[in-house]
């Protein structure tokens, strides 16, 4: 068994994914993996969508997260918001990210640029039921039903 993540993503989020527009995703936190590994992107339920549309809460596509950033707030800001060249040094235009908008998220915490490498996006959404869910015990990784979809992200089983 190999395991994968399934990341919960706007569908804001996603079409810039789809365009190929935004290519790395942020997030306040990081799997306990290796890169490169797979994630499955799940669309979220919402109104902001257009393209996506009948896609909302289903698993859209995978990509494999070839490379993560860690982004700390030493770094990250210790520079004015119109120093906008060494903004540009963290890839916050692949992230469709403002510096203002990247400060207020991290509020004072580390954040991680998860790196979006060989996207592809299913002709045929995926229900979220067809995935498992991996919950860690103290014996290792133990498959779970997956009832609802993360919250940010969580471990499943790589799909054959």
């Amino acid at each position: 068994m190999s395991k994968a993540v399934l990341i919960s993503i706007r569908p804001k989020w996603c079409e810039k994914i789809v365009s190929g527009e935004k290519s790395i995703e942020v997030r306040k936190t990081r799997p306990k993996l290796q890169t490169p590994f797979r994630c499955y992107i799940y669309c979220t339920q919402g109104n902001d969508a257009r393209r996506l549309r009948g896609s909302w809460g289903k698993v859209i596509g995978e990509f494999i997260c070839d490379r993560i950033d860690e982004y700390d707030d030493d770094t990250i800001f210790s520079f004015r918001h119109e120093d906008y060249a060494r903004w540009n040094d963290f890839d916050l235009d692949r992230a469709c990210m403002h510096p203002e908008d990247f400060q207020n998220y991290a509020n004072g915490k580390w954040l991680y640029g998860w790196h979006i490498s060989d996207l592809k996006i299913y002709d045929t959404p995926r229900e979220l039921r067809e995935f498992t869910g991996l919950r860690q015990t103290k014996f290792g990784a133990e498959p779970v039903t997956i009832t609802r979809p993360p919250q940010s992200w969580c471990y499943v089983e790589e799909l054959p």
